[in-house]
């Protein structure tokens, strides 16, 4: 199943929120579930495989915080 990374933006900082499922509307879908629906909807991308693979298990599911994201893009070397 793809990993997909979404991101909201509320008062004008961004939220990022990592989630599995099988197709882009989906993951929408299962981040409004989750509670990730506040703020304006700016982007989503399916992440690689080779990037998937470098994602903590433990933040799938979970929302960021822009230095949050902006640690993980790092650490994933994105």
């Amino acid at each position: 199943m793809a990993l997909f990374w979404i991101v909201h933006i509320l008062n004008d900082k961004p939220s990022v929120f990592i989630v599995e499922a099988e197709g882009m509307e989906i993951a929408r879908l299962k981040a409004s579930i989750a509670g990730f629906n506040e703020g304006m909807f700016s982007e989503i991308h399916e992440l690689d495989a080779k990037t998937a693979k470098k994602i903590p298990k433990r933040l799938i599911g979970q929302v960021l915080d822009q230095h949050e994201a902006n640690a993980l893009l790092k650490k994933i070397g994105k």
